[in-house]
């Protein structure tokens, strides 16, 4: 990590370029799915008569503006991305991009014009989030962008840019997040908007560490809760269903450093309450202070970027996630504390998966007096929106046969569509329409004013209106707490199950059907609200779409029997009923999962906290000085035994209380901790008193309490020294060549060391830096890999190219040449020693940072 504070794997910003979300985030549908394309994305039509017919005469903008939307949906999506980290170093990084690349870029012409650089987006404050439109014919001509390409890409690995797309950057902002709380996202992956929340509940927490550690009074404000000793004591739990989506998460959040986060791998619509420490008999369930559900959808928002929308879009897709969407946001209204706020979310248009899922959630809750949607038009202002319809028509299509034409429907209430099944019933009995239209995926009709839900509310931002994708928001209150209904008997429930599973049986959205014709509108002519003419067009294409939308892959979608906690910490069985329609019937038992009790042997992690008197962390304390109000009690190591072997962890206290009290419940957690310590594999034992090694992922978090084994670099040179050279040469007196770090580290004994550089603007040294170095007996190295250096030589210096110097390695190299000349000149001899000379071992061992023991005097 280049800059000592949320460093790790490199590839944070995904390592490659520009793309979309392979998934629509698991939507399931032919709009969201995998890019399975061979074709380049330039040669496929952007044209889809269904896609287009719904959202030209559905009900959701004027003419003249919907050809705005379509000729802004069927262009490329600029590529954006966003300054991170603590806000005064991404605004540090933003001035070193701003003053060193935008000028360059704006200085060229193509074909007699200015060359358009990146912009900031003015949507969000601060300008930490920027976008480029600039056409790739021109950035392949022009050497700036090059330059800029390189920088984006190291500073994503270090952590300090984050490449995202603009509306996927919006809902973290409308949560309305401080240090203290306790976040849940519940559907994290590949975990961008994870990194924000972490942001949020960082706050300004390591300026606030380095006050009380210096004595000063820090604690609870506005601003968060900071009372353990200047920590936020807030807590995130980033979740994902899936496996694989799941490790994509776990690789985003270990670059954060962060320890106030759990990883957990959970369905999120049945998502387990976790179990808090209590002082009595009575169990206590955590609740959260905000909760993002950005949920599955199909995706038709990320046309831009995604292919398959154009290709396989069909009305299913959104009928098909409807279900699932709403049992995930019901969920989490359960876990929300009284007074909390819920982000719902999706990267689509269609209110089947919008506002009718926020509709039908908040009447399932008990209606406004219990949740309620908040007005969020003072928060980000800038930000081109539109209102949430009231009123909506939901497009079908039916067929006779499998295999067979479809004909396509508008229906503008739950009435038209029973009707107009009803009467295919009579005339075409053999006709088939979606087995997942509901009540709730029409517009509410409410009884009165005051039931009434001001779905206005809710955010629509589409594609023309600031040159993004489609996305919606949804932010909600909840007010009372919701009752858990207890339901029928198991005998009913499984009835109701199997019917379920017979319903959701579906072919794959991949196989093509034959070719199919719309060639009917919808069947009701004349008995609609006249608020909703009907389409009088025929709508005429081939479809490329299943039976119904294809359910996400290891998504336990429906609970039989279920567990959900009762106010005095009993539980209460949760019984499928079944419904004709609506959401009573979609959220019957929706709970937490049973967990099964079990043994962290059957986890993919062990999660084991080390006693506050350890030997080895009190021997580390004492070396580096720690001061004893930093707890010792965070130190958790990862095996079964609970040993300090190899790598010693810190989180947060209540990441603690929750890995403790959850271990044997069966939670799935998978990833928990900063790296803090590595043991070190050294020859010189008997003379390191430590033989730790300092991380760089949590150098930051322990530094400030510290009194020994500091060395502070004041040169920026010395520091270009220390990144460009690796075990330069330092004896223990005489001349050195390494300045001021010399001076100091040359009486410390073997082990690692802090170096301290602080933000000096006069040497272009924009943020302050703490980095980990290691004394040799003979030598001295930065506990930095060279990717990372090349990073900081890049950002600190702007050189591209500058060749990282190992002397080990190039000793090596000299021995090598003067033992290859040895034995060449000795060829005729009958023995050549083969034991004393240099090992690839030796050299291995140093690059991990061991002690540079290598003796030329018998090669």
């Amino acid at each position: 990590m280049a800059r000592g504070g949320r460093g790790g794997g490199r590839g944070g910003g995904r390592g490659k370029p520009f793309r979309g979300k392979g998934r629509g985030r698991g939507g399931g549908g032919g709009g969201g799915g995998r890019d399975t394309r061979s074709e380049p994305w330039s040669d496929i039509p952007r044209k889809n008569e269904l896609f287009e017919s719904y959202y030209r005469m559905g009900g959701f903008m004027e003419e003249a503006e919907f050809e705005k939307m379509w000729e802004a949906l069927q262009t490329d999506l600029p590529n954006s991305f966003r300054f991170t980290g603590t806000k005064s170093d991404a605004l540090a990084v933003r001035e070193i991009f701003k003053q060193r690349y935008i000028p360059a870029i704006a200085a060229k012409k193509f074909e007699g014009k200015p060359v358009p650089p990146p912009e900031a987006v003015n949507a969000f404050p601060d300008e930490l989030v920027w976008h480029m439109k600039t056409h790739k014919k021109i950035i392949r001509r022009h050497a700036p962008f090059a330059d800029f390409q390189k920088f984006l890409v190291a500073e994503a690995a270090s952590g300090n840019i984050s490449r995202q797309e603009v509306v996927s950057m919006i809902p973290p902002h409308f949560l309305d997040v401080k240090p203290g709380m306790v976040v849940l996202d519940m559907c994290a992956a590949p975990g961008s908007k994870s990194a924000q929340l972490a942001e949020m509940l960082h706050g300004d927490e390591e300026d606030r560490v380095r006050k009380a550690a210096n004595g000063e009074s820090v604690g609870s404000d506005e601003a968060g809760d900071y009372s353990d000793d200047g920590r936020s004591t807030g807590l995130l739990i980033a979740n994902d269903t899936d496996y694989k989506r799941a490790g994509m998460l776990v690789h985003q959040v270990k670059r954060l450093n962060f320890p106030n986060l759990i990883v957990t791998q959970h369905d999120a619509s049945i998502f387990p309450s976790i179990e808090l420490p209590s002082s009595s008999e009575k169990k206590n369930y955590l609740k959260y202070d905000r909760i993002l559900a950005d949920v599955p959808c199909a995706g038709d928002g990320t046309a831009r970027k995604n292919p398959n929308v154009w290709q396989k879009w069909t009305p299913k897709d959104g009928l098909g996630l409807h279900g699932l969407q709403l049992r995930i946001l019901f969920r989490g209204l359960q876990m929300l504390k009284k007074g909390g706020r819920m982000v719902y979310s999706t990267c689509s248009m269609n209110p089947v998966e919008n506002e009718a899922v926020v509709a039908a959630a908040i009447e399932a809750c008990g209606g406004n007096s219990k949740v309620q949607l908040v007005d969020c038009s003072d928060l980000l202002p800038n930000l081109k929106r539109k209102p949430g319809l009231n009123l909506w028509k939901v497009l079908d299509t039916s067929q006779v046969s499998a295999g067979g034409e479809k004909t396509a429907h508008m229906f503008t209430s739950w009435e038209s569509f029973q009707k107009a099944r009803a009467k295919y019933e009579v005339e075409e009995p053999e006709r088939s329409f979606s087995t997942k239209i509901t009540a709730g995926c029409f517009a509410p009709i409410p009884k009165s004013d005051e039931e009434r839900i001001p779905l206005e509310r809710c955010i629509r931002v589409y594609p023309h209106l600031q040159d993004t994708g489609g996305f919606f928001i949804a932010v909600i209150e909840k007010l009372d707490d919701i009752k858990v209904k207890q339901n029928q008997n198991p005998e009913n429930a499984a009835k109701a199950q199997r019917n379920r599973e017979n319903a959701e049986k579906t072919t794959d959205a991949s196989i093509p059907t034959p070719e199919e014709n719309i060639i009917e509108a919808d069947a009701t002519k004349g008995e609609t609200d006249s608020e909703f003419p009907d389409v009088e067009a025929n709508l005429k294409r081939k479809l490329d779409e299943p039976e119904e939308a294809a359910p996400l892959k290891k998504v336990k979608t429906d609970e039989v029997t279920l567990a959900e906690p009762t106010e005095n910490g009993s539980t209460v069985k949760q019984e499928s009923k079944p419904a004709a329609n609506g959401p009573s019937a979609i959220l019957a038992g929706v709970t937490d999962a049973r967990l099964k009790p079990e043994n962290q042997s059957q986890s993919k992690e062990y999660f084991e906290y080390l006693p506050s008197d350890d030997a080895t962390v009190a021997s580390i304390m004492s070396f580096f000085g720690i001061s004893e109000r930093f707890p010792r009690d965070r130190f958790m190591v990862k095996n079964k035994e609970g040993l300090s072997l190899n790598k010693i962890y810190y989180t947060s206290a209540m990441a603690k209380d929750i890995l403790q009290q959850n271990k044997d419940r069966g939670m799935k957690f998978i990833h928990c901790g900063v790296v803090m310590f590595v043991a070190h594999k050294s020859k010189d034992k008997d003379y390191t008193h430590a033989p730790w090694r300092l991380q760089t992922e949590g150098i930051r978090i322990i530094e400030p309490w510290a009194s020994n084994r500091i060395v502070n670099c004041i040169s920026k040179q010395t520091l270009r020294q220390l990144i460009v050279e690796m075990f330069p040469k330092l004896p223990r007196e005489g001349e050195h060549g390494m300045g001021e770090v010399g001076d100091q580290l040359q009486p410390m004994d073997i082990g690692c060391c802090f170096v301290r550089i602080e933000k000096d603007d006069d040497q272009g040294i924009p943020f302050r830096m703490v980095l980990p170095l290691w004394r040799h007996p003979g030598s001295a190295n930065l506990m930095v890999d060279k990717d990372d250096r090349k990073a900081m030589l890049l950002r600190l210096f702007n050189e591209k190219d500058t060749e990282i110097i190992n002397h080990v390695a190039e000793k090596e190299k000299a021995a090598q040449k003067q033992l290859d000349e040895e034995m060449a000149d000795a060829k005729d001899e009958p023995d050549v020693s083969d034991g004393e000379g240099v090992k690839e071992e030796d050299i291995a061992e140093e690059e991990e940072g061991a002690v540079a023991t290598i003796d030329m005097a018998d090669a």
